[in-house]
């Protein structure tokens, strides 16, 4: 359960269908298959030293590890082979802190509880493994997930083929959820943000991020809010909107800076606390929703 509210009048609208990955899959889930067969989705030889810089990792065991707490597991597509179940896959990406509030966290690990309140409080079919889950940008299963999340306090560093690999993941019905970690950072330019912007720029040299008002379908898809309240930080001028890049009217590219994710591993939430971080749960469903049947 939501853990602000139980009486809370806005209260998601269940659909007795439940959401499915099947329609993406229909595109990529051949591409997975043949890879699989050809043994490309194992991890080459030389993994444990790509992300060496970052977090260590055990290439025993397929994970990434934190020094005081948390594992991340590698997701591969045949985990779930019909598509069915959803699963919050986070994307590693190199120059970052991808992992940011999966290890050494705060109260919990993020992603698990955000998974676990959206299987809760919704009809999605939710795969909720013991780990949170990553897909690293270079795998080839990265098209059979159509949702991925993105996170972090600074760096991105794409290669040109990492940026064609993303633009092709967008053109096939993809979805990124992206957050910067801390918009005080660099003088309250955010730490992410600039990194974000940057890598679109790269993606897309013809889009724009756009401002998205609060009519928009993304904040009433299962919730209703009609106020912004963001986050674990909202600072008016700063992250009190979220932005978008646009494929038409479709979002494929939510950008929030403030923060939902921080939220999600039970930080203090500023100004609005226990509403605001209900806030930020009841968003992560509503966006992960949009994605899923748009």
């Amino acid at each position: 359960m939501l853990f602000n509210n139980v009486n809370n009048p806005k209260q998601p609208c269940k659909n007795e269908n439940r959401l499915s990955r099947r329609s993406f899959f229909k595109g990529s889930v051949g591409l997975a298959a043949s890879a699989l067969a050809a043994g490309k989705l194992i991890l080459p030889a030389d993994a444990q030293y790509r992300f060496r810089e970052y977090i260590p990792y055990d290439a025993a065991r397929d994970i990434h590890y934190g020094t005081r707490y948390g594992e991340i597991e590698h997701h591969y597509p045949e985990m779930n082979p019909t598509g069915e179940k959803f699963t919050f896959v986070r994307l590693k990406y190199p120059g970052g802190d991808w992992y940011t509030n999966i290890v050494n966290h705060y109260r919990w690990q993020s992603d698990l509880k955000f998974s676990e309140e959206l299987a809760e409080n919704t009809t999605i079919d939710v795969e909720v493994r013991q780990h949170p889950q990553y897909v690293d940008i270079d795998d080839e299963g990265l098209f059979a997930y159509p949702f991925l999340f993105m996170t972090g306090h600074t760096g991105i560093r794409l290669s040109s083929e990492q940026v064609r690999k993303l633009r092709d993941y967008f053109e096939r019905g993809g979805f990124l959820h992206v957050e910067d970690c801390d918009a005080r950072l660099n003088g309250y330019r955010g730490g992410l943000r600039p990194h974000v912007y940057q890598m679109m720029r790269q993606v897309y040299p013809e889009k724009k991020f756009e401002r998205l008002e609060m009519s928009h379908p993304i904040y009433h898809t299962l919730y209703e809010h009609d106020e912004y309240l963001g986050g674990d930080k909202r600072i008016p001028g700063v992250c009190d909107y979220d932005e978008a890049i646009m494929d038409e009217d479709r979002v494929i590219v939510y950008f929030c800076p403030s923060d939902l994710n921080c939220a999600w591993e039970g930080r203090i939430c500023e100004p609005d606390h226990k509403e605001q971080q209900a806030w930020a749960f009841q968003q992560g469903i509503n966006v992960v929703a949009y994605a899923l049947t748009r």
